[in-house]
Parts: structure tokens; C-alpha cells; sequence
């Protein structure tokens, strides 16, 4: 028979089915696909001018000594310790790392696999060895001054030639420099609940309006010697639809000014702090790690799972709270894999 000139086709329901179930696993399986050509904000240009007088304007070399390899985190002195302890209430502690990635995944290549080899088993009990590279987009973990360098020159211009090689690591601007720990007042900015989303879409640029209008919102605000943790709800979107890499929603470049001002000690995040892709900023490596690790002397700490913390502080309506760290003491390292603890 034909309808409108054409013959008709009758579908098969069994192929129906068998499509349906295909979509269904897709869907599973599905990952955030974004636009191949972002378009560069309006301001790109005027803040790359800016970025490059920002790098004589926002440096603390020496403002602590010219031997000083802890930036920022002078700031954390004893009356700051001894305040962050005033804010735990409840006795609520929560852990602010993942579980360690054991399977590769889109966030997760080959090297970044945290492995676990249990030794030999015997009567007595057994042993294991623990190998990871920690830097990436999985893992919770802080970096050192001696991460990321330019111009041959580490945080407080100590210089690269001399200082670091294969087989010692870091003399100057290791994570030794913070073997004592981290104890401090943690500040969250939940830009997920400023939104109104679950989770902020990757590639989301999180600007300094942003920031202060969570601050008007939440009532705190970050200061000096304090923890910034950014929540954009990564590992809820992960669970939910995936894991993805190359497509972060971090700090813009006019959140520079506002680091400057506030000095906190370390800036925390829920994936990599720098926003990415970033249109119009070609050519430039990571801004906003430069910008704290290289000039200002500011922490770093990446990958942390926030959600049971972001659930808490929503409970309790409480979005500042003590925060507590320590580094493996690992001489020479460029960083460490962190467990960091909330506690409300």
C-alpha cells in the first residue's frame, strides 16, 4: 500500500526493543560533550594585558624572607590555628578526599592509577606497596612551590638550575616546607546552590562576581590565612553521567585580584583549579597555578570530594568551619596526596 506516494514499511518490534536498549546503555554511558570552538568572553583581552602587569603587582617574593618557602601559609599563625578550633560546633569530621582512582577512566590515564600490590600472605598477616602518580584529576592532593616554575625561577626567585634535578627532587620549595600540616579556617563557596544546579557545566568560567555574590548570599568571606574550597559539584555530575577530562569549570583570571586582596593561604577546588578550555588564552599554561605557585606563594589543593561537606554545611546552614592536612613527608616531592578533614 502506499501513503503519500511511498510505500509504507512496517518496523519490526523486536528491532524497537533491541534500539531502545542500545539508547538506554548509551545514555549510561553518556559524557558532557561541549562546543569544539568556545567563544573567548568579552574581557579576554583586556585581562591578558592585565595578567602580564599582574605578575609584578600580585608577587610576595620576600615578603617573608628570602629563604621563605611557605608563601601564604605564614599566615596560619598560632592565634589563627587557635581560631579555627573556636568554629567546631557539632564535632562533625569529614573527609574531603575521594576514594583513589584503581581503574583507568577519561580522568584517569595509565600513570594516575593509584596501585595497590598486596605482598606475600602468610600465617601472620600480609603487607602491601602503594605506587601513584598523584598529580592529575583524580586524586586529592596539594602542590608544592616547586610544581610549576618560569623564566627558570621558582616561587620566591629561587632559581630552578641548582635546586632541582632527578635524583633529589627539590632542595627549595618542597612539600617538606609544610611537614608540620595545615590547621585553618575553611571557607566554602558553593556556587552550585548560587546557581541553582546540581552542578556547574564544565567549561563554566567561575568569576569574582561569582565569588562575592556567594559571599553576599552565605554571609562569610574568605580573609587572610584561610582555606577557599570552590564546589561546582564535579563528582555528582561524575557519578551521574561520567567521567570527562579537558572540560573544567575553575577560577577565571579576574579571580586573581580578588586572591591578591583576600591572601588566603591555599585555594581548594573539586577538580583542577584553572577553568578550561580557555578561549582567547592560547599559549598560556594553567594561569591561575602560575599565578598562585609562582608569584603570590599561594596552596594548592585539587581534587577533593566535597559533597559530603557541601551536604553538611547546607544542614547546618555553616559555611565556614576548621579544616586540617599534612603532606607525606617526602624529601624532594613536588607535592602529596592528601586526606583533608572538615571538622563543623
Amino acid at each position: 500500500m502506499l501513503i503519500g506516494g511511498h510505500m509504507k514499511r512496517y518496523v519490526n518490534p523486536i528491532a524497537v526493543c533491541l534500539w531502545l536498549v542500545l539508547v538506554g546503555i548509551a545514555s549510561a554511558f553518556h559524557k558532557p560533550t561541549y562546543a569544539q570552538d568556545p567563544v573567548p568572553p568579552a574581557d579576554t583581552e583586556e585581562l591578558r594585558a592585565q595578567y602580564e602587569q599582574w605578575r609584578q603587582d600580585f608577587k610576595t617574593w620576600g615578603r617573608w624572607g628570602t629563604g621563605d618557602s611557605k608563601g601564604a601559609s605564614n599566615l596560619i599563625t598560632p592565634e589563627k590555628v587557635a581560631s579555627a578550633t573556636a568554629l567546631v560546633e557539632h564535632g562533625i569530621v569529614v573527609s574531603l578526599a575521594p576514594p583513589v582512582p584503581q581503574v583507568v577512566a577519561a580522568d584517569v590515564n595509565e600513570n594516575g592509577l593509584f596501585r595497590r600490590t598486596t605482598n606475600r600472605i602468610h600465617d601472620g598477616g600480609t603487607t602491601d606497596t602503594y605506587s601513584v602518580s598523584y598529580h592529575g584529576l583524580t586524586v586529592a592532593h596539594m602542590d608544592a612551590f616547586c610544581h610549576f616554575f618560569e623564566n627558570g625561577e621558582m616561587y620566591n626567585g629561587v632559581p630552578v638550575e641548582g635546586n632541582l634535578n632527578p635524583e633529589e627532587g627539590c632542595k627549595q620549595g618542597s612539600i617538606m616546607s609544610f611537614r608540620d600540616g595545615i590547621a585553618t579556617r575553611a571557607v566554602l563557596y558553593d556556587i552550585a546552590q548560587l546557581k541553582g544546579v546540581d552542578w556547574v557545566e564544565p567549561g563554566t568560567p567561575i568569576t569574582r562576581a561569582d565569588l562575592e555574590a556567594w559571599e553576599e548570599m552565605s554571609g562569610v568571606r574568605a580573609g587572610p590565612g584561610d582555606v577557599v574550597l570552590l564546589y561546582v559539584g564535579r563528582w555528582k555530575q561524575r557519578e551521574a553521567e561520567g567521567a570527562w577530562r579537558d572540560q573544567v569549570s575553575g577560577f577565571y583570571a579576574d579571580t586573581l585580584p580578588w586572591v591578591h586582596e583576600r591572601m588566603p593561604a591555599f585555594l581548594g577546588h573539586d577538580f583542577n583549579i584553572d577553568w578550561n578550555p580557555r578561549p582567547g588564552w592560547e599559549g598560556m599554561r594553567n594561569p591561575i597555578h602560575i599565578a598562585l605557585l609562582n608569584w603570590m606563594g599561594v596552596g594548592i589543593v585539587e581534587c577533593l570530594d566535597l559533597e559530603e561537606a557541601v551536604a553538611t554545611a547546607r544542614e547546618l546552614n555553616r559555611y565556614e568551619f576548621m579544616i586540617t592536612f599534612a603532606p607525606l613527608p617526602v624529601e624532594g616531592g613536588t607535592g602529596s596526596p592528601l586526606n583533608p578533614l572538615a571538622i563543623f
